[in-house]
């Protein structure tokens, strides 16, 4: 983390252009990585926000992207930011190992916080930060950037339109390239770092589940049944042994009978009535790859912290729903291990 060596203040210049939107807000980001460069910072320019301070422990990371994204101030200590630059809230994109300890600091310090997912590496820690937030009186955050994407929300409208029906199936096949998978090191693997993208989509799409069963082969490959509390089943296949640069992400919803979605990708969905095509959506790209900041989530999912550091209220993706979904991630865990079906409390 941003943690125990002498921090580095360097000023930059920078001023807002006028057509862009007006700061309100005063961001601190803890993180000049790969991820946070690509996918985080490009994103604020779109904002109310001023970039006030940015903080890594390679200050030569936290002075290219001060340089780059216009920011006031760099650290190479976090606290000492989070003590002497003028901020309104703060950003964390490092590794999953320190999103919690960083995130009640900055609570601690009495600042709204938004990090990047998963938000602990374990339910108990992640009731931590919950606690944290509860205590203080802060927004806490975390970047399930799927809650986000424009077609899950317009998958989630359908599921409240009447003619839908009630929801009786979710299947989501959902693969990566090879993880690391040390089984000491959560971080490293498959079913934390990236099965828990679609473990949280599940509970946004049908709410919570009340029981779980598993199957895995190793720790990259799962077959997962869920079963809703409402009564609407739920499958999962998830694989770490496809490809990077081959995207694999299906999922089909069905409501009453002849009602059904599909949704490929994390962009095109097709709603069917009977044998009638009803929705279409298919967005057309001009970024290389088609990665969009929008259609992937990044840029709604910080709009939406922004917004609700400025109101005060509760995010879509709060701490307590990211709490619930860590207990989901380790049921599934716990029923692969064990080859048992496992009950979840309601929250």
């Amino acid at each position: 983390m941003c943690g125990s060596k002498d921090s580095t203040v360097y000023r930059v210049s920078g001023r807002a252009s006028a057509s862009l939107p007006q700061p309100d807000l005063r961001l601190g980001i803890i993180g000049a990585g790969y991820l946070s460069s690509a996918r985080i910072y490009p994103c604020l320019h779109t904002l109310p926000v001023e970039l006030a301070a940015v903080c890594d422990l390679e200050a030569e990371r936290a002075e290219r992207n001060a340089r780059r994204f216009g920011a006031q101030a760099i650290f190479s200590d976090h606290r000492e930011m989070l003590a002497e630059a003028a901020l309104d809230a703060v950003i964390v994109c490092v590794g999953p190992q320190q999103h919690a300890a960083l995130a009640i600091d900055v609570m601690e310090a009495g600042y709204p916080v938004y990090t990047e997912k998963p938000p602990a590496l374990s339910s108990a820690s992640a009731r931590e930060v919950l606690d944290a937030s509860r205590r203080r009186g802060v927004v806490c955050m975390t970047g399930f950037k799927k809650r986000f994407a424009p077609v899950y929300r317009a998958a989630r409208a359908a599921l409240d339109d009447e003619q839908f029906g009630d929801a009786s199936l979710l299947s989501i096949d959902y693969a990566s390239g090879a993880y690391r998978n040390d089984p000491a090191d959560p971080a490293s693997q498959f079913l934390l770092d990236f099965g828990i993208h679609v473990i949280d989509l599940a509970r946004f799409l049908l709410g919570e589940v009340a029981e779980v069963s598993a199957r895995r082969r190793g720790y990259d490959t799962y077959a997962v049944t869920l079963t809703f509390a409402s009564g609407a089943l739920g499958v999962l296949a998830l694989s770490g042994r496809r490809s990077w640069g081959v995207s694999t992400e299906k999922v089909e919803l069905t409501g009453g009978p002849g009602e059904f979605l599909t949704i490929e990708n994390s962009s095109e969905l097709t709603r069917f009535s009977g044998d009638a095509v009803v929705q279409r959506r298919r967005p057309v790209f001009s970024t290389m790859a088609g990665d969009s900041l929008v259609e992937t989530g990044f840029q709604p999912e910080l709009e939406a912290f922004v917004e609700a550091v400025r109101t005060g209220s509760e995010p879509e993706s709060s701490i307590a729903s990211s709490y619930e979904s860590m207990r989901l991630y380790e049921a599934i865990a716990e029923a692969a291990e064990s080859g048992r079906a496992i009950r979840l409390a309601a929250p």
